[in-house]
């Protein structure tokens, strides 16, 4: 679900409504805004931006960082220097300190820390559309066995595969998720979601994964699970 296609589909749903009569009196609704609207002062000039206008000091990378955990990159050329920055509530606007813009960013919510670096805004539209995975950011991030693994699947299995990554990513965060699919591809040979989003937690919290003295012999659990009734 995204919010600026909604605005944009919005008052075209909103004039079909107005099709219908008005309840009380009787006439079509568009045809009495029409009306109405000839009474309507003029809109202003220039459009209503709601915006909060900040200072901000790159840091040595030339990334800002906003309310401590979504960072934003302005180039590295930017680093060390004071930046404008305009909040808007579905973007940022970085400026430099005469007020020439340089970027802007899809605004990220949420108590996750992200990265404006991070590839992970593709996984949403690549898990509907996997043929792009060969020329995706996505790819590009990823370690070698990680992306070999994918390059050699079937669409399904690809898919699967991003749809894993995209609930691990939601839940702890791109770096761990990409750690967690890596370590479960080596121990199982695939990248079931629930493995992934397990160790990918595990790494976001720093854990390690379990260490034992001795190899665990499970063949007694498959002689149980895999005994025929006599």
């Amino acid at each position: 679900w995204n919010l600026d296609s909604f605005n944009l589909r919005l008052p075209g749903r909103r004039l079909g409504l107005g099709d219908k009569d008005h309840h009380r009196k009787g006439e079509s609704q568009t045809g009495l805004f029409d009306e109405d609207r000839k009474a309507l002062p003029p809109l202003p000039a220039k459009p209503f931006d709601v915006v909060t206008w900040t200072r901000m000091k790159a840091d040595k990378y030339g990334n800002i960082t906003v309310q401590g955990r979504h960072r934003y990159a302005a180039g590295p050329e930017h680093a060390g220097h004071e930046m404008i920055v305009g909040l808007r509530a579905l973007e940022v606007e970085i400026l430099d300190a005469e007020g020439k813009r340089v970027i802007t960013h899809p605004r990220s919510c949420g108590d996750k820390p992200t990265d404006s670096g991070d590839p992970s805004s593709q996984l949403g539209l690549l898990c509907d559309r996997p043929a792009a995975w060969r020329n995706s950011r996505v790819r590009d991030a990823m370690p070698d066995p990680l992306r070999e693994w994918i390059d050699a699947q079937d669409e399904a299995t690809r898919r699967d595969s991003l749809r894993a990554l995209l609930h691990a990513d939601g839940e702890s965060g791109w770096r761990a998720a990409v750690a967690g699919m890596l370590e479960i591809l080596e121990s199982t040979g695939g990248t079931d979601r629930a493995g992934v989003c397990l160790a990918a937690a595990r790494h976001a919290s720093g854990l390690g994964p379990v260490a034992y003295d001795d190899p665990v012999d499970l063949s007694e659990y498959d002689i149980a699970y895999t005994k025929e009734d006599e």
